[in-house]
């Protein structure tokens, strides 16, 4: 899948209506989502993603973990992504991470949900 397709999906399944828009979008997932992992646990990550969805993440890819829990995580991909409401980021983070984890492999994404505090893991294995 390529870049422009993976916008797309992402872009159907959340009911954005611009390529530009599920991009901001994206970015501001793969930038909260990488800032819970370890750095080689992002690493491990972004080396499995397709040329263009790579860059994406590489580009908002945040080094060092932070610790936040589902809430928070929710509130700021609604206020850094600009959204009305914490339900309309949850469909957004949902999204994201459904497409995203098509494009990885399931030990990858177990890696990934191993390092996520209960709720969000919840909400990354969910997708």
């Amino acid at each position: 899948m390529d870049k422009g397709q993976f916008l797309k999906r992402v872009q159907e399944y959340a009911h954005i209506n611009a390529r530009e828009r599920a991009e901001e979008l994206c970015k501001v997932v793969f930038h909260l989502l990488s800032a819970r992992l370890t750095e080689n646990e992002s690493r491990d990550l972004m080396s499995q993603l397709p040329s263009g969805i790579k860059e994406m993440w590489e580009e908002v890819e945040e080094k060092g973990v932070i610790k936040f829990h589902k809430d928070e995580f929710l509130e700021r991909i609604m206020m850094d992504g600009r959204l009305e409401s914490i339900l309309m980021a949850e469909v957004v983070a949902n999204t994201v991470f459904k497409v995203l984890k098509e494009q990885i492999t399931k030990g990858e994404a177990d890696d990934v949900a191993a390092q996520l505090p209960r709720h969000l893991k919840e909400m990354w294995l969910s997708a």
